[in-house]
């Protein structure tokens, strides 16, 4: 909600216009006060006349500028009162910006602050210094100067060009009701707004078109469709000729962003893709060096592994087991995360199909112990005796559950068991709940005691079906 409000009041026992700026929170900067007030101008047609404000008062805790009667509306009234007529408005506006001396209103970072715009009911605009502006900026709230202009602030948008694109942006406002950039998803997800040929507005085809071409030019071709020779309220001259023969055709009738993803699909969709690009844009921006140096790490650690040589001259720490306490241990080496006693028991050229998965779960939480604090892995089988309990937000449930094991031949086993892992299906970002995958394998171990002591000379995997998929509750741990 728009927090400057108009109201009428009296100045020296004549009727003047209250205009409420925000909270009397302080005093305003002394050398913004001292000196001349600066002009303002209205502008009705090709005329502009200088305005004066009266006074800056405190009211109940409020701050207003007194200035003389007039009936004005508010910027945001574009997208509410003044909706109808947005393009009217807007074009009116345009003009007016090219009729007030040259410097009046040096745009910041090309880009004019809609807090110093004010229509006029039967019509024509009024402009504030920019003097008064900063005398505002001074008690706005942070809401405030979101709306009225941080949310129309884009990178790649050629200062001469400025003001073309943030007067398109108006139009796609009051056309929608919210500006392109203004939620947090789309400048996430590169500023790429949503598309209004998407058809979600009364806009003729051809006028959401080039609303949506003019959001997305490239810098050159800015460049090539303005002069920097001149100022950016001139080069408005370009947007005028653009949208002179184009028709308004919006109403009233606004929907909300969160309502208009139910209510159209193409919407939903375009929504739905975006905000999942933006959470990855997220996760890589707060994690990226994190997942980097885990890669770093774990290559290092692979590498070692391959080199190593397992002399066979030493008996394994499993000599004296018997075939199947081999397997068994083989799993609980898993379920550890330790590829160094997974291969113990491996003949020499044996490949461990879990040995890449293990590792990196491995490197995973030691790294992530070091930067968190905490083990990012939770051992399943230990998690199960447990009762399946809350985990720690951010970590993983990983292990091997209710291992049986047959001999199925001379030198055979089979082993039936379910691991638990986490869902392919699950997001990469921050979650108040993990969603895991319990799958049943059966995995052939091939085995061999020609050197007295039992040792598994291949591993081969059978059957892989998932059994369910299900969510678990995390919190958040100390300390984080």
């Amino acid at each position: 909600m728009d927090g400057i409000r108009i109201s009428q009041s009296t100045f020296n026992g004549e009727k003047a216009t209250a205009i409420c700026i925000g909270e009397a929170s302080g005093e305003l900067p002394r050398h913004l006060l001292t000196g001349g007030k600066a002009c303002g101008y209205i502008v009705r047609g090709e005329v502009a006349e200088s305005w004066f404000y009266h006074s800056i008062s405190d009211r109940d805790g409020m701050r207003y500028i007194i200035a003389p009667s007039l009936d004005l509306l508010t910027f945001t009234e574009l997208s509410d009162n003044l909706r109808p007529n947005a393009l009217e408005r807007l074009r009116e506006l345009a003009l007016a910006l090219q009729k007030v001396p040259p410097g009046f209103l040096n745009p910041t970072k090309g880009f004019l602050e809609t807090w110093r715009i004010f229509f006029i009911r039967e019509g024509g605009v009024l402009l504030f210094p920019e003097k008064l502006s900063q005398l505002m900026l001074y008690s706005m709230g942070e809401e405030d100067r979101f709306t009225h202009f941080n949310r129309y602030l884009k990178p790649d948008v050629e200062h001469p060009f400025g003001l073309c694109h943030q007067f398109t942006q108006f139009l796609y406002g009051a056309a929608t009701g919210f500006a392109p950039y203004e939620d947090p998803f789309v400048r996430e997800d590169r500023w790429h707004h949503m598309p209004l040929a998407l058809g979600f507005t009364s806009l003729p085809t051809g006028f959401a078109q080039w609303i949506d071409q003019v959001l997305s030019m490239p810098p050159n071709v800015q460049r090539e469709s303005v002069s920097p020779a001149y100022s950016a309220e001139a080069n408005l001259a370009w947007w005028l000729d653009q949208t002179a023969n184009f028709t308004w055709t919006c109403g009233n009738a606004l929907e909300p962003l969160d309502r208009l993803e139910n209510l159209s699909a193409a919407v939903g969709t375009f929504r739905s893709g975006q905000k999942k690009r933006a959470q990855r844009r997220i996760f890589w921006r707060k994690r990226g060096a994190l997942v980097v140096t885990i890669a770093f790490v774990a290559a290092i650690v692979l590498g070692m592994l391959g080199n190593m040589v397992y002399l066979g001259l030493q008996p394994p720490y499993t000599a004296g087991m018997s075939a199947s306490g081999v397997i068994g241990e083989f799993f609980e080496s898993q379920n550890a995360l330790d590829v160094q006693k997974m291969g113990e028991s491996l003949k020499r050229g044996v490949r461990n199909p879990f040995e890449l998965e293990v590792s990196g779960l491995f490197v995973n939480t030691r790294v992530r112990k070091a930067y968190e604090g905490f083990d990012s892995v939770v051992r399943a089988d230990e998690w199960v005796l447990a009762g399946r309990p809350a985990i720690p937000q951010s970590s993983l449930v990983y292990g091997v559950v209710d291992l049986q094991i047959e001999q199925v031949g001379p030198e055979t086993y089979r082993a039936t068991y379910v691991t638990i892992v986490p869902s392919t299906d699950g997001e990469i970002v921050d979650s108040p709940i993990a969603v895991v995958d319990e799958m049943k394998r059966i995995t052939d171990f091939t085995m061999s005691d020609a050197k007295g002591y039992w040792l598994i000379t291949a591993i081969e995997p059978v059957a892989v079906d998932k059994l369910e998929t299900y969510t678990v509750e995390t919190f958040k741990p100390a300390g984080q």
